[in-house]
């Protein structure tokens, strides 16, 4: 039941970022968006995520092959310079990562690398485009420090 609650707590569009927790006096734990009056009740933050980022950020593959040279080369500089978590595969290493990598283009024939963003597949290698890309997704240009001049 404190399951279902918490569940049905969280999917509320009207859900702030807080969640109240009590036991009453028979040990039954319960959740509430508003504190319980008399109650000992213990605030529980819920972290909601500003953008879509992290929900991409669970299914973000990248395809390459030492074939591929430069351009999977830059692809994997653009993904690392916005310091992004990726899976990196190669669709020759293994049957499954050439069954995926087919499932998810349509042919071999497609060269790499190619992106699987959330739902999103880019493909061919474009650095405009795969970085607009990354920034509508919520991967915004990290930002380099300015280092001291070399005298």
């Amino acid at each position: 039941m404190k399951y279902f609650l918490l569940a049905l707590l969280l999917s509320s569009p009207s859900f702030a970022a807080k969640v109240y927790q009590w036991r009453d006096a028979d040990g039954h734990v319960y959740y509430s968006d508003q504190p319980a009056v008399g109650q000992n009740v213990r605030e529980r933050p819920i972290r909601v995520p500003s953008n879509n980022a992290s929900q991409v950020q669970a299914a973000m593959v990248l395809f390459v092959t030492p074939e591929c040279g430069q351009p999977c080369a830059d692809a994997v500089a653009l993904l690392d310079s916005r310091n992004i978590s990726y899976e990196l595969k190669n669709p020759n290493r293994s049957e499954q990562q050439m069954i995926e990598f087919i499932n998810l283009v349509g042919s071999l024939s497609v060269r790499t690398p190619v992106l699987l963003m959330g739902k999103q597949v880019l493909s061919p290698w474009d650095k405009l485009i795969w970085s607009a890309s990354l920034n509508k997704a919520g991967f915004p240009v990290v930002e380099k420090k300015n280092m001291p001049a070399i005298k």
